[in-house]
């Protein structure tokens, strides 16, 4: 079994969390940290994601060339 990683928690304050919903135009209840580099985004809710938009760019292998 491959050895975990160790994550600090993150505790994300209220006036963090309403400011990061206002920013992204969602409820509080809907921002949560990205799996991969743990940014605040929409997490949770219809049409979220589990990882940023940055940490699923570099997650899409890309083709070169045609």
């Amino acid at each position: 079994m491959p050895a975990q990683r160790k994550r600090r928690a993150t505790w994300i304050t209220q006036v963090e969390r309403a400011a990061a919903a206002a920013t992204l135009g969602c409820p509080p209840w809907e921002v949560g940290s990205c799996i991969g580099c743990g940014q605040l985004m929409r997490r949770y809710g219809r049409n979220a994601a589990m990882a940023c938009d940055a940490c699923r760019a570099s997650a899409i292998p890309r083709q070169r060339g045609a």
